[in-house]
């Protein structure tokens, strides 16, 4: 009896691992399942997610670097966003002179900004400017391009006139730009409309007053420009001839107020001896216009690239109209030019004729140089027997040697021989003396990306 009892309790003992066992795969085949399932949803989840990014055109973005910009873009380039920026350390002194001139070492610029592209069409570009200790809005505007090869801009940016001035800071051929750029419009508030092809450039555009003119309750400067280039002779980027005239008209800016009444319809223009704003004394000043009805400028152009040389040169013409019933007070002409030429060595310049502009040098391995020379000149005496405007004339030669050791530093040394004439003379906080000619030599340490 016992040995029959014993023998299902030991089939019991041994089959109860059997069972455990078996129920233990059962749980582990189970768990697995679940896992698996998991990840199956996850890859699903992730293909989804992958395809949802490639159908919403531009969203993916991926970091470009090409010679120094700091880029993202997407994999269709119908999205991309560019940080931009620059710094530039000047230093001058100066011999010859017998007004004070101070040797000065300063920050001309130190910006920050954007350049991007969304959804194929629409553009933007940003930038700030932090010289001097302070804050200054440079370009801020929105564009469409959904034109073909068409641009229509809104917000703040250049005036189509003047190509020294067009020509951005970063890549202008000497330390400081021609004298003509002191009366440009330069930056303005407003809406333009800009075409180009293989050989030529269009742009119109009406404008207000510069971002940095407060306007004091009282109606606003606007006007309007234009500004179109050619190049007849365009065998390649590195061999073209450009030709361009520019025209701009406009009514003074929103003037100050005195006491509550407004003193507006005043213009004048001044400027220093193609010297950095480390040295603040400016010798061309005209007097205050006042009951002006407009400022009307034309501006004729001739520039190129042919293998390692480059050359540019522009005529512009002022006139200041004034209101009527003022028979006291006459209209007047000043005029201004420059001509300037450059040599690269183990790099190059193209030209684009899509701008108008003769652009940057681009080095090539171990670093470019460049010597530029330059004459300008600018008028601002018209001695006429009524209201006569005395603003002084000058003519300067500047020699300079660029070092671009890629794309992104540059070190610029120039000489410039200053001529001033008999009505040319800064503040008498600066002497006062007319007649000055001198001699500067300025030095700037430039990274830009």
């Amino acid at each position: 009896m016992k040995k029959q009892f014993g023998i299902p309790v030991l089939v019991a003992l041994l089959a109860a691992p059997g069972a455990a066992l078996a129920q233990s795969d059962a749980e582990r085949i189970a768990d697995l399942e679940k896992r698996v399932e998991s990840l199956v949803k996850k890859e699903k989840e992730r293909a989804a997610a992958e395809e949802k990014a490639k159908s919403a055109k531009g969203t993916t973005l991926r970091s470009v670097s090409d010679k120094g910009k700091l880029e993202w873009a997407s994999a269709d380039g119908e999205t991309s966003f560019r940080l931009v920026g620059r710094v530039q350390i000047d230093g001058v002194a100066f011999s010859g002179n017998e007004n004070r001139l101070a040797s000065a070492v300063a920050i001309r610029r130190a910006r920050i900004g954007y350049k991007a592209r969304i959804g194929k069409d629409w553009v933007s570009e940003f930038d700030v400017d932090f010289a001097e200790n302070g804050v200054d809005i440079k370009d801020a505007w929105i564009g469409y391009e959904g034109f073909k090869d068409g641009l229509v801009q809104a917000g703040h940016f250049k005036v189509p006139f003047g190509m020294d001035t067009l020509t951005s800071s970063k890549d202008i051929w000497f330390v400081e730009r021609a004298y003509v750029d002191a009366w440009s419009p330069d930056r303005r508030f407003g809406l333009a409309y800009a075409t180009s092809g293989d050989r030529f450039s269009l742009k119109g555009d009406l404008f207000a007053q510069t971002i940095s003119v407060d306007a004091t309750g009282i109606d606003q400067g606007w006007g309007w420009a234009a500004r179109g280039t050619w190049a007849p002779v365009m065998k390649s980027e590195r061999n073209a001839i450009h030709v361009g005239a520019a025209v701009n008209w406009r009514k003074p800016d929103a003037g100050s107020t005195n006491y509550g009444v407004p003193l507006a319809y005043e213009v004048d223009f001044s400027s220093r001896p193609e010297c950095s704003k480390a040295s603040k004394a400016k010798f061309l000043n005209s007097p205050k216009f006042a009951q002006t009805d407009w400022v009307q400028q034309y501006a004729g152009e001739l520039a190129g690239v042919w293998d390692a040389f480059a050359w540019q040169a522009e005529y512009q013409k002022t006139k200041v109209t004034r209101r009527d019933g003022n028979p006291k007070l006459v209209d007047h002409d000043f005029d201004g030019w420059y001509g300037q030429v450059s040599y690269v060595l183990n790099g190059k310049r193209k030209y684009a004729a899509d701008e108008g502009l003769v652009d940057k040098v681009s080095p090539g391995k171990g670093g470019a140089y460049e010597i530029v020379a330059r004459y300008s000149t600018l008028d601002l005496n018209d001695v006429t027997e009524l209201d006569p405007a005395k603003g002084g004339s000058a003519k300067n030669f500047t020699l300079g040697a660029n070092w671009y050791p890629n794309n992104s530093f540059r070190v610029m040394l120039n000489w410039t021989l200053v001529d001033n004439d008999e009505y040319a003379k800064p503040k008498s906080a600066y002497g006062g003396f007319t007649n000055d000619d001198f001699n500067e030599y300025q030095l700037r340490l430039q990274f830009s990306f």
